[in-house]
C-alpha cells in the first residue's frame, strides 16, 4: 500500500484551516476574559485598593514601632509658625510615606478606568444614526 501525500497546496490549506480554529479559539478566551472584567472590575478594584490599605498600613505601623533610622518619624528642625501643630508636623515629615501610599492606592484606580474607557471604545455599543 502506498502512502497518500499531501500535495504543498493541501498542505497551506490545512495549515490555513488550523490557524484558523485557534484564531476562534483564542478570540473566545479573549471575549470572555473581556466579559469577566467587565462584570467584576468594581469588585476586583476594591479588592485590590483594600489589600494595598491594609499592607501599607501594617508597613507604616511596623516603621513607626521599630527602630528605623532611615525614617525619622518627626521633622528634627524648626518649624515656621503655621507649621507649630503637631498633626501638621507629623503630615509634613512623612510626607514621600503619604505620597507613596497614595499613589499604591490611586494606581489600580487609574489603570482600572483607563481599561474600562478603552474596553467601552474599542467594544461599546453601536450609536445609532
Amino acid at each position: 500500500m502506498s502512502r497518500y501525500n499531501l500535495t504543498p497546496l493541501e498542505k497551506l490549506q490545512l495549515e490555513k484551516k488550523r490557524l484558523n480554529e485557534q484564531r476562534m479559539i483564542s478570540s473566545q478566551r479573549l471575549s470572555y476574559q473581556l466579559q469577566y472584567l467587565s462584570d467584576n472590575w468594581g469588585t476586583m478594584l476594591t479588592k485590590g485598593v483594600s489589600s494595598s490599605i491594609k499592607t501599607k498600613f501594617s508597613e507604616t505601623l511596623d516603621n513607626l514601632t521599630a527602630d528605623a533610622p532611615h525614617v525619622p518619624p518627626y521633622m528634627t528642625r524648626r518649624s515656621r509658625s503655621w507649621l507649630n501643630n503637631a498633626a501638621v508636623n507629623l503630615i509634613v515629615s512623612n510626607l514621600p510615606l503619604i505620597g507613596s501610599i497614595a499613589w499604591k492606592i490611586t494606581k489600580p484606580a487609574l489603570f482600572a478606568y483607563v481599561t474600562r474607557q478603552a474596553t467601552a471604545r474599542i467594544f461599546g455599543k453601536k450609536r445609532k444614526r
